[in-house]
């Protein structure tokens, strides 16, 4: 395995992506960030938590949130308004630095995959797996509902796609944009994350 080495995996909801970056992270014995990052983008914005949770993948773009950024309660210490789009300056700013400082670690979703475009040895990775299996598996996890599980998925990877598509221009989940696909239905989540590392073990 290269020395330095970034790892972005995008993911369906309900896929397994997560899970796949936690096996990686354990096996290669280096940070994996996901909702992490939500402490860091609070951190810089001078937001809640709970609040940049709320709108980072608000699919409407346009309208201003109408929070002033330097409200007493949220502790900001600037002027303005924050909107969506100046949460995700701050958010490429963090997963930028991250990458900088950690050398080697592994990004989930939050469109790693293309703020990191042109980092040395950075790889990129969709996690797939069938509807039917990930309603069961939503179904399990979340203990509701077939109906409630379809419904979470949908609006899930609806809000993920126009988030990625507004932000990014590049088609989330399009095979242009990653070096492997990987239907985790197939292989298991165990061996999707042996994939990845064989993959870039080949490449070095």
């Amino acid at each position: 395995m290269k020395k330095d080495v970034i790892i972005c995996i995008s993911r369906e909801f309900g896929s397994g992506g997560k899970e796949v970056g936690e096996i990686l992270s354990q096996k290669l014995g280096i940070p994996v960030y996901d909702k992490e990052i939500l402490t860091k983008v609070a951190d810089e914005s001078g937001m809640t938590e709970e609040f940049v949770e709320s709108h980072e993948g608000n699919p409407v773009y346009s309208h201003i949130l109408g929070v002033p950024m330097g409200h007493p309660v949220l502790g900001a210490e600037y002027d303005g308004i924050m909107t969506p789009e100046k949460l995700f300056i701050t958010q490429t700013k963090v997963i930028r630095k991250i990458a900088q400082e950690q050398k080697s670690c592994i990004f989930v979703g939050r469109c790693a995959d293309v703020i990191l475009q042109g980092y040395e040895n950075c790889y990129r990775f969709f996690i797939h797996r069938p509807q039917e299996d990930r309603i069961r598996r939503i179904q399990q996890t979340e203990n509701v509902t077939e109906k409630k599980a379809m419904k979470m998925i949908r609006k899930a990877d609806k809000e993920r796609s126009s988030y990625h598509n507004y932000y990014t221009g590049i088609k989330w989940g399009h095979p242009s944009n990653y070096d492997l696909i990987i239907n985790v239905d197939k292989s298991g989540l165990e061996k999707a994350a042996k994939v990845i590392i064989d993959y870039i073990e080949d490449e070095s």
